[in-house]
C-alpha cells in the first residue's frame, strides 16, 4: 500500500463512540490531523478526553444539514460512522425513529461529501442488509455479499444501510474525483462499548452482568441460547477500515463486502466463555418467551481478505472476551 496518514485531515463521524474513539487512537499514532464529529447521544467524551489535543472534537448534529456540511468542511478522508444504532431490544421496539434518523444522518452526509468534495470514503454498513429469511436457523449458511438482493432484512436499520450503500455507490460512479469503500462490519465488540443492560449488545452486556455478580441476579439472556453469530475484535475491524481506505490508491471503488470473522458461536457459548473468564461460578438463566429475529448469522470473509491485501482477524473470542471483561471490570470500579 503506498497511502500515507502522515498529515492526512481525517474526519470520523461518530468519532466519540465505540468503533470511532478506536479508529481515533490508531490514526492519531499514525500521524493524521483527526477531527471527531459527535452529538454524545451514544458516544462518550470519556471515549476520546485522552485524544483531544492530538485530535479535535466537534459537536454536532449530523440530522442537521448545514451543521453536517460545517461539520465535514476541508476534509481528505471520511470515515462515516454515525448512526442511531442500540441493542435489538430499540431496533425492534423503535423501527420507525431508527429509520428515520439514520435516512436524515445518512443524506446529509452524503450530500456534504459532494458539497465539499470529499475525496476518500468509508461508510459503515452492517450485516442487517441481508434477509431475515436467511438467518432462520443457527446453521444458517454463511451469508455472501451477493445475496443481500433481492432485499428483505428483518429491521429497519438494515433497510436505511442497503438504500445508503446504494446511494454511495451511485454518486462515486458519478464523480470522477470520489472514491468509496463499504464494509458490512459484522459483530464489533471491543473496548468502549456501551455497557447498558438495556441498549448494549451482547458481549459488553454479559461482561457486565457477570462483572457485578451476584449483587446482579438473574443473569437472564434473551432468547434460547442456541442462536448463533459471529464476533470480531475492534483491533481487528480497526485494521481492515485503515485497509479500506488505503486500497482505495488502486480503485475508485471497493464494493460493499463483509468486515468480519468466519465461523460461529451460540448465545450460550459467549455466555459461558464470558463466565469462564470472569471465574465465578454463574448461573445462566434463558427467557425463551422473547421472540427471536435472527436464529443464526455468520458470513464469508472471503472478499475482505481479497480487497484488503490479505486481511483477517487475529483476536480469538476468548482473548477478546477477555480484554472486554477487564476493561468493563475497570469502567464499572470507576464510576462506583
Amino acid at each position: 500500500m503506498n497511502f500515507n496518514w502522515n498529515n492526512q485531515r481525517v474526519t470520523i463521524t461518530g468519532g466519540a463512540g465505540f468503533i470511532g474513539s478506536n479508529l481515533a487512537r490508531v490514526l492519531i499514532d499514525r500521524g493524521a490531523r483527526v477531527r471527531l464529529v459527535d452529538n454524545l447521544e451514544r458516544g462518550r467524551m470519556e471515549y476520546i478526553q485522552p485524544l483531544i489535543g492530538p485530535a479535535t472534537f466537534v459537536n454536532a448534529d449530523l440530522k442537521d444539514g448545514q451543521a453536517c456540511r460545517n461539520a465535514l468542511a476541508d476534509t481528505d478522508v471520511l470515515f462515516h460512522l454515525a448512526a442511531k444504532v442500540s441493542g435489538i431490544k430499540v431496533y425492534v421496539n423503535q423501527p420507525g425513529s431508527v429509520l428515520t434518523n439514520n435516512m436524515l444522518i445518512d443524506a446529509n452526509v452524503l450530500s456534504s461529501i459532494v458539497d465539499t468534495r470529499i475525496a476518500r470514503v468509508f461508510y459503515a454498513s452492517t450485516t442487517h442488509v441481508y434477509p431475515e429469511n436467511l438467518q432462520m436457523t443457527p446453521d444458517a449458511p454463511p451469508l455472501a455479499e451477493d445475496v443481500a438482493l433481492p432485499a428483505s432484512p428483518g429491521l429497519s436499520y438494515g433497510w436505511g444501510k442497503l438504500l445508503s450503500e446504494i446511494s454511495l455507490q451511485g454518486l462515486a460512479r458519478e464523480h470522477d474525483w470520489l472514491r468509496v469503500s463499504i464494509a458490512r462490519i459484522c459483530g464489533a465488540y471491543g473496548y468502549n462499548q456501551d455497557i447498558d443492560l438495556e441498549t448494549a449488545s451482547v458481549i459488553p452486556v454479559f461482561c457486565h452482568r457477570a462483572v457485578r455478580w451476584p449483587d446482579l441476579k438473574p443473569f437472564r439472556i434473551w432468547g434460547t441460547g442456541e442462536e448463533t453469530r459471529s464476533y470480531c475484535f475492534i483491533d481487528d475491524i480497526v485494521e481492515g477500515l485503515l485497509r479500506c481506505i488505503e486500497g482505495l490508491d488502486h480503485t475508485s471503488l471497493i464494493a460493499p463486502f463483509n468486515l468480519g470473522a468466519e465461523g460461529r458461536h451460540t448465545i450460550r457459548e459467549i455466555a459461558e466463555t464470558v463466565v469462564k473468564v470472569s471465574g465465578k461460578d454463574i448461573q445462566l438463566e434463558f427467557d425463551r418467551g422473547m421472540k427471536t429475529t435472527i436464529w443464526g448469522q455468520a458470513i464469508s470473509n472471503r472478499l475482505a481478505g481479497e480487497y484488503l491485501n490479505g486481511w483477517h482477524p487475529t483476536v480469538s473470542l476468548e482473548e477478546g472476551i477477555r480484554r472486554v471483561y477487564r476493561h468493563v471490570a475497570a469502567r464499572l470500579a470507576a464510576a462506583s
